[in-house]
């Protein structure tokens, strides 16, 4: 099966890493349908494909051989001349790349977890390969930790590319293909590219089936309406970053959309950690699925957030530690209480958080959050998206067609491969 799937591979793969798009002001739109890049970032974009197939293959029954051959060997996203991007690759990096980029939210984890591997990969390869802390688990309590895992570890690579593009930018790279390059492809980490199933792909209920961490974001914007909605207000944030880094680079600009990006991630951890401490207990029967859930979406923004104060962050990891059988009933106000001891540091408010709709009434969760002396704010970007996404025009003998530049409008390469592997199962 394997080497089927290899040659397969390496028949549909385009052998291109992006950069410019042809026509040049054609470029693919993301799944949100408004963030235009300037480049051709298809296959970045395509990550969020394997997070999906891996999805797919963990599903009851599960096979976790073959979401381990995805995870480690790639499926959907192509570097070009048959290399494939891979999850494992991507928790594995060093996002600093030796020192050479600044990444506050990639080291954060790093000095909290110890290793690069111990931020996600160790914890991915127990539960598929049946080790460690994940051994004679459930598989839904597997399958929780992967999946859930895999959102933050795509979260953490586009923080890295932000982070390459401040530095091209600051290194007078600033031409489309250099710092906008670096940028684009972070948007592309985050909101992928696949066509929603349902709605617009940025309005309305998340459709479902996005698989990236601009739809976690979406998800916990519905579990939380009155605070901020962040995945709507990451788009106009990344437009103004793009703009900001291309000809004429503004330092003050790109790194105030890089902090802004940084504040939504930590806002849709913060949901998280509340929403599933409370899930996990169970009113005194632990749900170990929503403990796994709990503690990969909380760990998605975790190392950034102990820069600030690391010893409310270790507490909150304690708090969700996956070794646990029974989960104390104050588990999720003590959760609440350190969360919000965190968000004057982070920039971040009581109001752009907001409360949980499914909070017990006049339960601790329920109380309000006090935002004396916090007057923070999140920057609102700008909606005047770059016009390099038009539609193309091709010309047959007596007659033209014109087609938009969509999201996934056609099958992936990797996408093609997917299918074509499970045919062959």
């Amino acid at each position: 099966m394997g080497v089927i799937r290899l040659v397969l591979l390496g028949l549909v793969a385009t052998g291109a890493e992006g950069g410019a798009c042809t026509p040049v002001d054609s470029c693919p739109k993301l799944s949100d349908g408004l963030y235009c890049p300037v480049n051709d970032v298809t296959e970045h974009a395509d990550i969020n494909r394997d997070v999906a197939l891996i999805k797919r293959y963990l599903d009851d029954p599960p096979d976790y051989a073959m979401a381990k051959e995805v995870y480690t060997m790639g499926n959907s996203s192509s570097k070009g001349l048959g290399n494939m991007r891979t999850l494992q690759d991507l928790a594995l990096k060093d996002m600093t790349v030796d020192g050479k980029y600044t990444n506050v939210f990639y080291t954060g984890a790093l000095n909290l977890y110890n290793s690069t591997a111990a931020i996600w990969h160790n914890y991915i390869m127990a539960c598929l390969d049946n080790t460690t802390f994940c051994q004679g688990q459930s598989d839904s309590f597997r399958r929780y930790v992967v999946n859930k895992a895999l959102i933050g570890v795509v979260t953490a690579y586009a923080t890295y590319e932000f982070g390459a593009a401040v530095w091209k930018g600051e290194n007078g790279q600033t031409a489309d293909g250099q710092a906008a390059y670096a940028w684009d492809e972070g948007a592309a980490f985050y909101i992928g590219n696949i066509d929603p199933v349902l709605g617009d792909g940025f309005s309305g209920a998340a459709p479902g089936n996005l698989y990236s961490p601009y739809e976690f974001n979406w998800k916990r914007d519905f579990d939380y309406p009155d605070g901020v909605n962040t995945h709507q207000a990451s788009i106009p944030i990344l437009n103004y970053g793009l703009i900001n880094v291309r000809g004429s680079y503004n330092a003050t600009n790109v790194k105030a959309a890089e902090l802004a990006m940084y504040k939504i991630f930590s806002i849709a951890a913060i949901r998280s950690a509340i929403k599933y401490a409370d899930k996990a207990y169970n009113g005194g029967t632990m749900e170990p699925k929503y403990l796994a859930e709990g503690w990969a979406y909380w760990r998605s923004a975790s190392g950034y957030m102990s820069n600030f104060n690391a010893t409310a962050v270790e507490a909150v990891d304690a708090l969700f530690d996956l070794s646990q059988t029974s989960i104390p009933a104050d588990t999720p106000c003590k959760v609440k209480t350190l969360v919000e001891s965190l968000y004057p540091h982070l920039g971040i408010t009581c109001a752009m958080v907001g409360k949980w709709k499914d909070a017990t009434t006049g339960s601790c969760l329920d109380l309000p959050c006090d935002d004396a002396g916090n007057s923070a704010t999140l920057l609102a970007g700008s909606d005047a998206y770059v016009d390099m996404c038009k539609a193309t025009t091709t010309t047959t003998t007596g007659s033209s067609e014109t087609s938009a530049v969509g999201r996934a409008a056609l099958p992936a390469a990797g996408a093609l491969a997917a299918t074509l592997a499970l045919s062959c199962q």
